[in-house]
């Protein structure tokens, strides 16, 4: 094996060398430190961590897959080799890896998995590691199909979307639970199983494989957390972004705003009111209506703050659950670390979170409309809170963002054309038995016929 080439190995195809069994023994087991099987292994990760420092960010992934796989063909890496069949450590053909996910992999606990693995001698493993997921990467190189596609930097970014990367520690720092707002969140969420209880329900020679299938497969063993995916986005720093639809349940608005993105101009309309209930419970919707107050309000807010608003909301489709480092947890007492050879199935399965919601929450639509005619980009969040830790960050966002409104003459006109293509998301028939598309027309056609006051003139003196 030393002596062949590179290409010649992976012409025999990488599903070879993971099919083919390095031994038939009744059970797969640690290697003992100190032996030559031992050493050498240790060697081969060493030289394989060294090629993962080498590889550039941008860089080509071939030969470091082929090293990755011919590392799980040691026989000291044998329980690596059956114990998880998450990427990387399992490849998938039709999802092309990139070298930044694989080092990130890699370097997050990748390492520190395979390194574990060379800890487990007869003495009995005092732990063990699983290994992070492979996080997805938008970039240019890879995502050319993305909705995003005109707005990712390239994996090497440079100063492309360095501003954001400020704007990514807060939210992924609000996506921890400590950090999420009450009533976004499972408060009386179950504690992680007790594998081991499961585990001993099973021959002796399955407990092992029991007890680590049944936390690899379930995401609060793992400790899973939300997170962004890898690379940047350019700044949205241009264009309009309009925002429809109620916001409230007994007392509410059915509102309008659009916020241009480089000069802060606000155009806000609302037609407000409260539920008229009648004695069924059900809502009276023409004493609702008529209790409507109506109104524009122009100014500007903070264009930082709306930036990072649609920022969020641009990104929050692509939040995902993930292990993002590597996990070490104690080998229960007298539990003996070794896998059946004869591989009669995984067991465990993945369990799966949960999903709130509340009658007192609505549907907002969002659309941005960058300069020069670009293809615009659109969306809907759930108002005012949300148990998708993206949508609740753009709600946060949102109230900062309406906190820096100064009212005043506005720096550009109305956005006509742009406020013709948005549509509201639509009320809860509930609490709207005749729809309010009548109402959220009225609020477009509001700001279409807004005149400035005196000595206001919107695109020479405002702001």
């Amino acid at each position: 094996m030393a002596g062949m080439s590179v290409s010649l190995i992976v012409s025999f195809g990488l599903g070879w060398l993971l099919a083919a069994a390095p031994s038939r023994a009744e059970r797969i087991v640690p290697c003992k430190p100190d032996t030559a099987d031992w050493k050498s292994a240790q060697e081969e990760l060493a030289a394989f961590d060294a090629r993962m420092e080498a590889l550039p960010e941008d860089g080509e992934v071939e030969e470091a897959r082929t090293g990755l796989m011919l590392l799980l063909r040691h026989r000291c890496f044998g329980l690596a080799r059956e114990e998880e069949h998450r990427e990387p450590l399992s490849w998938d053909e039709e999802h092309p890896v990139l070298a930044l996910a694989l080092k990130t992999w890699w370097r997050d606990g990748g390492k520190a998995y395979f390194a574990a693995q060379l800890e487990s001698g007869p003495a009995g493993a005092q732990s063990i590691v699983i290994p992070p997921d492979l996080r997805v990467v938008l970039a240019r190189e890879a995502s050319p199909k993305h909705r995003l596609a005109s707005l990712l930097c390239p994996v090497q970014a440079g100063a492309c979307g360095a501003e954001t990367e400020a704007w990514r520690a807060r939210a992924e720092k609000s996506f921890l639970r400590e950090n999420r707002r009450p009533g976004t969140f499972d408060e009386d969420e179950p504690p992680p199983p007790d594998c081991m209880k499961d585990a001993r329900k099973q021959p002796a020679r399955f407990r092992y494989k029991a007890w680590r299938g049944c936390l690899a497969g379930n995401p609060r063993a793992r400790h899973v957390q939300s997170v962004l995916p890898l690379g940047r986005i350019r700044t949205p720093a241009d264009g309009w972004l309009v925002v429809r639809g109620r916001r409230g349940h007994y007392e509410f608005c059915d509102q309008l705003d659009a916020y241009h993105l480089a000069t802060g101009t606000t155009y806000h309309s609302s037609s407000c009111s409260s539920l008229v209930l009648q004695s069924g419970g059900t809502v009276d919707g023409a004493a609702t209506n008529a209790a409507r107050r109506s109104g524009v309000r122009v100014g500007r807010v903070s264009p930082e703050r709306i930036r990072e608003l649609l920022w969020m909301l641009l990104l929050e489709p692509e939040v995902d659950d993930v292990q993002v480092e590597a996990l070490r947890i104690p080998v229960p007492k007298g539990l003996r670390v070794e896998w059946p050879a004869n591989d009669e199935g995984r067991l465990g399965g993945v369990t799966g979170g949960v999903l709130g919601g509340s009658t007192a929450q609505t549907t907002l639509s969002w659309n941005w409309f960058p300069p020069g005619g670009a293809e615009l980009l659109s969306g809907k969040f759930t108002y005012p809170d949300s148990w998708a830790p993206g949508e609740d960050h753009a709600n946060v966002l949102m109230d900062e963002v309406e906190s820096t409104l100064q009212e005043g003459c506005p720096a550009l006109p109305v956005p006509v054309r742009e406020l013709s293509f948005t549509r509201e998301p639509g009320v809860n028939r509930i609490d709207a038995p005749k729809g309010v598309t009548k109402v959220q027309d009225a609020r477009v056609g509001a700001l279409v016929t807004w005149k400035p006051p005196a000595n206001c003139a919107p695109g020479k003196d405002g702001g």
